[in-house]
């Protein structure tokens, strides 16, 4: 059925649910919409799950995509625009553009984070009141690394996921002798162990810092153009 344009004066509700927050009777706020979803916003055919043709877990309450109104002599850019904070509670999942000032989450999953500063902030373990802020180590590289502190032994067993995370080419070690200067060196790195030597009749006690490169992503381009 066709209807000419649609004024709502008062509160647009969709659906059986009742939106206790926008008020009843004397105290409704006028302005509001429910829609008890999902609800979708935009092109269609950026949704195929809907049509079981994709992932049926992708679908959400609110599903907004890129404009499919071409009566828009300039098609909106955004598929969601927010000029001023917008809240994701728990989950949110970037696959391609989002850019905000702000994004307060507790979990934010994507395949590549650009940023001018990476860093995070936690309360103050001894300050009442204040909050602690650490930055980010930047490098040219996707790396990983392990530390730790080697003691009457030879050999440090790297993680197990390093056989097939890392390039073994690429892995470095830095030893630190503890206690006394003993000669220590890298004597071979094989088989996802790295043997260490020292000088003769001492025991080994040393900290140890190793870095390696992913090799499960592509290498980091570290000049492109703006």
């Amino acid at each position: 059925m066709k209807v000419p344009d649609l004024y709502v004066g008062k509160q647009f509700i969709v659906g059986s649910g009742k939106p206790e927050l926008f008020g009843r009777a004397l105290a409704q706020v006028r302005g509001t919409a429910y829609v008890e979803g999902p609800e979708m916003v935009g092109d269609p055919s950026q949704f195929p799950g809907i049509a079981g043709a994709g992932n049926p877990f992708e679908i959400g309450s609110l599903m907004a995509g890129q404009s499919a109104n071409i009566e828009m002599k300039t098609p909106p850019f955004y598929a969601f625009f927010a000029t001023s904070f917008a809240r994701i509670k728990s989950f949110l999942k970037v696959d391609l553009l989002f850019t905000t000032k702000i994004i307060k989450s507790k979990i934010i999953y994507t395949e590549i984070l650009m940023a001018k500063v990476k860093n995070f902030a936690i309360p103050h373990p001894s300050e009442k009141g204040k909050t602690l802020v650490y930055a980010c180590l930047e490098g040219p590289e996707n790396s990983v690394y392990v530390r730790g502190h080697l003691k009457h032994k030879d050999t440090i067993e790297l993680p197990p996921v390093w056989r097939d995370l890392v390039d073994p080419t690429s892995i470095t070690v830095s030893l630190t002798g503890n206690g006394s200067e003993q000669g220590l060196h890298v004597k071979r790195i094989t088989n996802n162990q790295v043997v260490v030597q020292g000088r003769g009749g001492l025991p080994v006690d040393c900290f140890y810092h190793i870095f390696a490169e992913r090799r499960d992503v592509p290498k980091l381009v570290t000049e492109i153009d703006s």
